[in-house]
């Protein structure tokens, strides 16, 4: 049986490896973000003001301005590390020194941004980190504009969980993981579709987005497995289970990647789905 895992717990697990963040998963919320901007119908072309909530390291900024180069961003995480990332990525780039207005950590459940504030605000792959989601939403509705838009984004599937499950068949760790921690129930479009109204809305609109979780090749892939499985992992089995793992991932990926894995050119990866909620206020 799974042992239950806390919004705090998982928040504290993300900032012990913001280090490996990108390379772990980073690169798919990005590319899930990156899906975003088209979604904006009603945003302004000319220039908008957008929230990106729960930003992490900016990757929906990133992407915003592809699409919306005009945009006045204001960013905001709980998670400090993230903030210092993100205004080191800033420094880098003229694109975001221009257009991000403002970075700060703040909890996304007590936003101190007015009323009425954002033409957009974006939570990507950030909701389910906060202990009281539904507050967090209610923060969302208030801080948008009249007729603004939310996106929230959530995993729908992960590529990774039948390894995993392959790997626990084999191994029969004493106290295996029967789902994946804080994520799994999130999974189903109905919580998020609940949470949101929950926070004013009266209308969420899905869209489903495939990726990948990749590595630039098969080794490097079984490197961020090893990240992921690592983590899911830690509560549940033994240290003497742990330590077998990263033997285990090279054997069920040498042996069956081809019922696993998914490859592109070098890379190697699996397919993850993305829930992409879209709610007018």
């Amino acid at each position: 049986m799974s042992v239950p895992v806390s919004a705090q717990e998982g928040l504290a697990g993300f900032t012990a490896v913001i280090d490996v963040y990108e390379h772990r998963v980073g690169h798919a919320c990005r590319a899930v973000a990156s899906h975003i901007p088209a979604l904006l119908e009603s945003f302004p072309s000319s220039g908008g003001t957008v929230l990106d909530n729960a930003c992490g390291t900016g990757a929906a900024s990133e992407e915003l301005l592809k699409r919306f180069p005009a945009a006045e961003i204001f960013a905001a995480d709980a998670v400090a590390p993230m903030v210092h990332s993100f205004k080191a990525i800033i420094a880098t780039k003229p694109e975001l020194q221009r257009q991000v207005k403002e970075v700060r950590v703040e909890d996304a459940q007590s936003l101190t941004f007015a009323d009425d504030t954002f033409d957009a605000s974006i939570t990507n792959f950030g909701i389910f980190f906060l202990p009281s989601p539904a507050a967090g939403a209610k923060q969302i509705y208030r801080t948008l504009k009249p007729g603004g838009t939310a996106v929230v984004t959530l995993w729908k599937t992960f590529g990774f969980k039948p390894i995993l499950w392959e790997i626990q068949d084999q191994l029969k760790p004493v106290n295996p993981l029967t789902e994946l921690p804080l994520m799994e129930p999130w999974c189903d479009s109905a919580l998020l579709e609940k949470t949101l109204k929950e926070g004013g809305f009266k209308h969420v609109d899905f869209t489903v987005v495939k990726e990948g979780l990749w590595g630039k090749d098969k080794e490097d892939f079984k490197l961020v497995l090893l990240e992921n499985l690592g983590a899911l992992t830690a509560r549940n089995w033994t240290e003497e289970e742990r330590a077998k793992l990263p033997a285990m991932i090279s054997q069920v990926i040498d042996e069956q990647m081809d019922k696993f894995c998914i490859t592109d050119g070098a890379k190697v990866g699996c397919i993850m789905e993305a829930w992409v909620a879209v709610a007018t206020k």
